[in-house]
C-alpha cells in the first residue's frame, strides 16, 4: 500500500472565466466552476489510484467539512481517513482567466493544529503503517501556535523508518527543516527551486548550481533527492549519479498539482518496478500532463502514457557523490 499524509488539508475551487479584473463583479457558472478535495498528499494519492496502485490519504479534516470530504473522496474511490479537528478545513481557490490561461491562485494558510490532534493522527498512522509499503507526506504544516507540532513531521518520518518503510517528504517550513536535521531523514525528499533556497539558505540560478544543491541535500542523509525545476523537469539525484529529466514541452493551461501528480506517479512506478529511472520519467510525464488541464491531479494512464517516450533523461554526473 501506498500511503500518503497531507498536513494542510484543502478544498479546492477552479474557477475559469473568459477575463478577470480586480475589483469587478465575476459571476460563475456551473460550468465554470470545478470543487474537489485538495492538498498535496491527498492529489498524490489521487494519481497513484488512477494508475492502479492501492493508496490510502491520511489527514487532518475541519469537524464541520468532514462530511462532504470523505463524501468526495469514496465518490473518487480514494481510500482514506480523516481525523477531525475542531479548526475549519482552508478553501484554496484556482482562477484561469482568458484565452491563455493567466493563473491566480488565492491559499489559505490553514488553522492552527493542536497536539491532542495531532497525536490522533499520529495514533491513526500507526495503525495503518504495517500496511505500508512506502510513505509520502506531501505539503506543509498550517501555522501551528504550539512549537511542538514542529516535531510532528520528524516523528511520522522516524517512526516509519524504523518500520522499514521507505518515507519521501514534499515540504517546507520549520517542520521541514527540522526533519532533515534530524537523526532519521527521508529516504527522498522533493523539493522545488525555491524550497531548496530557503533550505540551503542561498541563491540557485544556474545548472552548476541546481546540480550542487542536489549534493548537499543528498549530505543530510537522504537516498534520493528530486529538484523540481517546474516546466522545465526535475533532477533524480542518488549517492550513484544525478540524472536530468527534462520535461515534454505542452500548452499549459494550469501547473496547479503538477508537483503532486508527480510524486503520485514516481511513487507509484518505484513501488511496481524498484526503478529510480522509470519512476523519474512516468512522473516527469504525469506533471507534465497535469499542467494541461484546469483540475489538480485529476490525471490517468490515457493521459500520462502519450508523454513517456517525450521525457528526456540525461546523466549529468555519475559515481559516488562526496559526503565531505
Amino acid at each position: 500500500m501506498f500511503l500518503t499524509i497531507t498536513p494542510n488539508l484543502c478544498i479546492e475551487r477552479t474557477i475559469c472565466l473568459p477575463e478577470f479584473a480586480a475589483g469587478a463583479v465575476h459571476r460563475v457558472a456551473p460550468s465554470q466552476l470545478k470543487v474537489n478535495v485538495g492538498g498535496k498528499g491527498i492529489n498524490a494519492a489521487r494519481v497513484a489510484t488512477k494508475l492502479g496502485c492501492q493508496s490510502h490519504a491520511l489527514a487532518w479534516a475541519g469537524r464541520r467539512q468532514k462530511a462532504w470530504l470523505d463524501e468526495e473522496l469514496t465518490h473518487e474511490n480514494i481510500a482514506h481517513d480523516l481525523v477531525e479537528t475542531t479548526a475549519d478545513t482552508r478553501i484554496c481557490v484556482n482562477v484561469l482567466a482568458g484565452k491563455g490561461f493567466i493563473k491566480t491562485e488565492i491559499v489559505e494558510a490553514g488553522n492552527s493544529l493542536s497536539v491532542n490532534e495531532g497525536t490522533r493522527l499520529l495514533e491513526r498512522y500507526a495503525a495503518l503503517l504495517p500496511q505500508a509499503e512506502m510513505v509520502a507526506i506531501c505539503g506543509s504544516y498550517p501555522p501551528c501556535e504550539n512549537p511542538a507540532m514542529d516535531m510532528h513531521l520528524a516523528l511520522l518520518v522516524q517512526i516509519a523508518t524504523q518500520a522499514g518503510k521507505r518515507v519521501l517528504v514534499d515540504g517546507k517550513g520549520k517542520a521541514f527543516q527540522r526533519c532533515l536535521r534530524s537523526k532519521t531523514p527521508p529516504w527522498a525528499v522533493k523539493p522545488n527551486l525555491d524550497e531548496a533556497q530557503e533550505l540551503l539558505n542561498r541563491t540557485i540560478t544556474t545548472p552548476q548550481d541546481e546540480r550542487r544543491a542536489v549534493r548537499d541535500i543528498l549530505k543530510r542523509g537522504v537516498e534520493v533527492v528530486i529538484l523540481s525545476c517546474g516546466a522545465r523537469g526535475a533532477y533524480f539525484g542518488t549517492n550513484h549519479g544525478i540524472w536530468f529529466a527534462a520535461a515534454p514541452a505542452v500548452r499549459e493551461v494550469s501547473a496547479v498539482g503538477s508537483g503532486d501528480s508527480l510524486v503520485g506517479a514516481f511513487c507509484a512506478q518505484f513501488l511496481e518496478t524498484n526503478d529510480l529511472l522509470l519512476a523519474a520519467r512516468w512522473g516527469i510525464a504525469a506533471g507534465t500532463a497535469n499542467a494541461t488541464q484546469s483540475a489538480s491531479a485529476f490525471i490517468g494512464p490515457e493521459e500520462i502514457e502519450p508523454l513517456l517516450g517525450e521525457v528526456k533523461i540525461t546523466t549529468n554526473e555519475l559515481g559516488l557523490l562526496p559526503r565531505n
